[in-house]
């Protein structure tokens, strides 16, 4: 049996992680606990949101002084703050993996820690959405007409869903809110989850997939 902590950006990582990545992983012997990160401190706490290295460096070595736990993070690239370690090293990277690739051996390297796994979503969570446009359309259309034909447009333009790009207008959850007004990033987004089988989001979702596969195995590389 593993413990694993899983640091996460905001309230909608948070939920994805205790209503599906946890029945999943338990499957493995491995027990997921969601961790919002702390984002200020003054007359109350903050979550969820970040803006500087700082916190997040805090919060993961503050969790790492649980030594019965791995400690891995699930944090959006997608407006990752300009100081995270291995920005500085991308500028000139065009392919979004070797950009993730770098920053994540960064990230790494300075918290210096054999339990803690990186992980930054390429380019948001929103992205693994994607990986069943139907589904989006779906459970999206309660509220609102069918934009599948917009959807599609959408994914025919990427290899996978893990590319579509990163930019204030255009990343996944900008495009969702564009296409489906009443769209809510916590309780929209974690409905199209559920809808859609992990497999298949790991089978769409190469980085995602390789993230999930190395925590499903963690009871076999921590004997």
């Amino acid at each position: 049996m593993v413990r694993l902590n899983i640091i996460t950006e905001g309230q909608t990582e948070e939920t994805y992680v205790r209503d599906i990545l946890y029945d999943h992983l338990a499957t493995y012997q491995v027990y997921t606990t969601p961790i919002t990160l702390v984002t200020a401190v003054r007359e109350r706490t903050f979550r969820g949101g970040v803006s500087k290295y700082g916190p997040i460096r805090k919060d993961v070595l503050r969790s790492l002084k649980d030594h019965t736990a791995i400690i891995t993070t699930m944090i959006d690239f997608y407006r990752l703050p300009s100081d995270f370690p291995g920005m500085e090293k991308i500028t000139n990277v065009v392919d979004p993996y070797q950009k993730i690739q770098i920053i994540e051996a960064e990230f790494m390297n300075d918290i210096d820690n054999s339990r803690f796994i990186p992980y930054i979503q390429l380019h948001e969570y929103e992205a693994i959405l994607f990986s069943d446009i139907d589904v989006i359309d779906k459970v999206l259309c309660v509220n609102w007409h069918s934009q599948i034909y917009e959807l599609r447009k959408i994914i025919s333009q990427f290899p996978n869903p893990e590319i579509i790009n990163n930019n204030p207008n255009t990343a996944p959850s900008k495009r969702l809110e564009n296409l489906y007004n009443p769209y809510q990033k916590v309780t929209d987004g974690i409905r199209i989850a559920k809808a859609i089988p992990l497999s298949t989001i790991k089978n769409k979702c190469q980085h995602f997939n390789d993230w999930i596969t190395k925590l499903e195995r963690l009871p076999e590389t921590n004997t």
